[in-house]
């Protein structure tokens, strides 16, 4: 039906195209920038892969969620930055090359460490039992939507530059209504299931939105980087991949019918993100103007 046809085709088309205006966006200058800060670079990428996994695991041990949700939520920590915290960044002020650049690099790092990840985080959870032929139909696809687009991004943008740095912005722009459509789409699919659980898994989202944001402040004080820097270590810590969570979820709920419940926690989180998040930093961004202005 509708349904199945979006889970397997729409939603991972999307993440394509998300991922490819990711890989767009990054010139060799912007990697250059990134490299030459491999302090902020490093304690972003170290943070994102492994910090927030452990911390959102032992939030799930306090909070203890309903198993499904614990997954879903679970696979979203495991998840890189996604296109949203390059958008926030820009928003902020922050460092837009360094933040593209981690963002792309997480997510093609991220198909040696979620698929697996994600494997133990379901036996652990729900007690699904998982064989390494699934291990293995997972990491082609997070490498199909995740990791490969990137890359594809990049060579493109290495080989047409002229053409990438005309359209490169209208490719963000379209990925982002795709992914603001997919997430809306989300949302009011699951609401119909899980109406009751809906209010604590807003909750638990913000618990856990806050918990990252901490993650991402902690490390962007400890190292001692620019201000700019500072900004997207923010971001890039604390924004995870929703559209990547909601097509891992979607894969691992595997064939059970309706709208997959390990997938519901990404797409709430998305929404929820933009929501809390665009309005915060569009006020950051203000006081960093206002102050800059009041310098001069």
């Amino acid at each position: 039906g509708l349904l199945d046809t979006v889970l397997d085709i729409a939603i991972p088309g999307a993440v394509f195209i998300i991922m490819m205006s990711i890989g767009f966006g990054v010139t060799r200058n912007d990697l250059r920038m990134a490299l030459r800060a491999p302090k902020a670079f490093l304690t972003g990428v170290t943070a994102q892969l492994m910090l927030v996994p452990v911390f959102v695991f032992l939030l799930l041990v306090l909070v203890q969620p309903e198993r499904e949700i614990g997954l879903g939520i679970m696979i979203l920590a495991l998840c890189p930055g996604g296109a949203l915290s390059n958008i926030l960044t820009r928003v902020a002020g922050g460092d837009v090359a360094l933040s593209v650049s981690m963002t792309a690099f997480t997510n093609v790092l991220s198909v040696a460490t979620l698929p697996t990840l994600s494997v133990v985080a379901a036996s652990h959870f729900v007690g699904v039992g998982v064989n390494a032929s699934e291990i293995q139909a997972i990491t082609l696809r997070v490498a199909l939507i995740g990791t490969v687009p990137v890359l594809l991004g990049m060579l493109l943008r290495y080989v047409a530059p002229i053409f990438a740095e005309r359209h490169a912005g209208a490719l963000f722009r379209i990925s982002l209504a795709v992914f603001v459509l997919i997430m809306g789409w989300s949302i009011m699919e699951s609401i119909n299931v899980f109406h009751a659980t809906m209010i604590a898994l807003g909750w638990q989202l913000l618990g856990l939105l806050c918990l990252m944001l901490v993650i991402g402040a902690g490390m962007a004080r400890l190292v001692e980087i620019a201000l700019p820097q500072r900004i997207t270590l923010v971001f890039e810590i604390a924004v995870q991949n929703s559209a990547l969570g909601l097509a891992i979820g979607a894969l691992a709920w595997r064939g059970a019918p309706g709208f997959p419940i390990y997938a519901t926690p990404a797409a709430v989180y998305g929404s929820l993100t933009l929501l809390l998040l665009l309005p915060l930093v569009a006020l950051l961004s203000r006081t960093a103007i206002l102050a800059a202005s009041a310098k001069h």
